[in-house]
């Protein structure tokens, strides 16, 4: 047994740390930047198998194409973007507040966090980031002019940006446009990249220039960028919903199929709205019901899919579960349109339980 004064010796003594462990020291010491971004954590996909690898180091920048990742050792490591499975880094406190507010449905004040986030962050990659979420606050602000600048911005840091799927699209029954609306949207009709003119042709279909909307929307649907084809294709379709076949309906699921999955939202809308059209009640509230489910982000969009997936279920004899979706709709801010459509639809299920 050790005496006390080893004991002593042993504590005043300090434990000599493995070479590895001082080099380390000693390079963190020389080079102090690097303890402050050796934080961001990346969990990869391998290319041939099902393993997951972690990596640790500073990511430099993260595009839609391939995430660039500086490791502790220097190297820096380049990596597909779509093997990329989560990221873990660092955001400023501006950040994180906007982020809680935003979920819970306080996008202005989520807004003037994010724009606070915005002037604090210095990483071009976490900027895009941010607009991106800035562009959703707008959207579900109902401020759709800042919307869509606020993305084409990302496009122009970005052309492959991983956020394609909060483009502000129409999707839902064509609504005159405000004065603003309709000035932005002719100009992007004629604007110089496709994303303009595919948010301009979306936005303009109902208007005195829907020849030339729909023109373009033609001509995007062959875009050598899938996103814009895809997304275009489906923008027609919207002209096709008082018409539309059941074998329509059956391509338009097969071409859903062959899209990414951020991008289905306002395809899948207007699936299960021809599906309605077809009396296929039950099928259209499948279609319908994936949006708040599998995009709950899209505040523009999940209280109208909601709404309408419930009226199908009505329409289909499935009165309880009518009623719980209209139930799920109330719980959205009370100034939507689709609120107050739930509340009376929901009173007239009730009444008609009570026969």
């Amino acid at each position: 047994m050790p005496d006390r004064k080893s004991l002593s010796r042993d504590r005043l003594t300090p434990r000599r740390m493995p070479l590895s462990g001082r080099v380390m020291a000693l390079w963190l010491m020389a080079f102090p930047c690097l303890s402050s971004w050796a934080q961001d954590v990346v969990v990869v996909r391998s290319k041939d198998t099902r393993a997951v690898a972690t990596r640790k180091g500073e990511v430099l920048d993260y595009t839609g194409e391939s995430l660039t990742l500086r490791l502790l050792s220097g190297r820096t490591q380049r990596i597909e973007s779509n093997r990329v499975l989560s990221l873990e880094t660092k955001r400023t406190e501006s950040h994180q507040l906007a982020a809680r507010l935003f979920q819970q449905g306080k996008y202005e004040a989520a807004l003037q966090n994010y724009r606070l986030a915005e002037r604090e962050e210095k990483r071009s990659w976490m900027l895009r980031e941010i607009f991106a979420k800035e562009v959703q606050c707008f959207q579900n602000k109902g401020d759709m002019v800042a919307a869509a600048q606020r993305f084409l911005l990302i496009l122009g840091s970005d052309p492959t940006a991983r956020c394609f799927d909060v483009i502000p699209l129409m999707w839902t029954v064509p609504r005159n446009l405000a004065p603003v609306e309709e000035q932005s949207a002719r100009q992007w009709l004629r604007g110089a990249t496709v994303a303009e003119r595919l948010i301009g042709a979306s936005w303009m279909i109902a208007t005195a220039q829907r020849s030339q909307a729909l023109n373009n929307l033609e001509s995007l649907a062959a875009d050598q960028d899938l996103r814009i084809g895809f997304l275009a294709e489906s923008q027609l379709w919207r002209i096709k919903l008082v018409t539309v076949s059941a074998d329509e309906v059956v391509v338009w699921r097969q071409r859903i199929q062959r899209m990414p999955e951020e991008l289905r939202a306002g395809p899948c809308f207007l699936l299960g709205k021809g599906l309605a059209r077809q009396e296929r009640f039950l099928d259209a509230s499948l279609e319908l019901l994936r949006i708040p489910i599998l995009h709950t982000h899209l505040q523009t969009l999940v209280p109208e899919a909601l709404l309408s997936a419930a009226q199908c279920l009505e329409l289909a004899g499935q009165q309880q579960e009518a009623e719980l979706v209209y139930r799920e709709v109330l719980d959205l801010p009370e100034s939507l349109p689709a609120a107050s459509a739930a509340q009376k639809r929901l009173q007239r299920v009730r009444q008609d339980r009570e026969r």
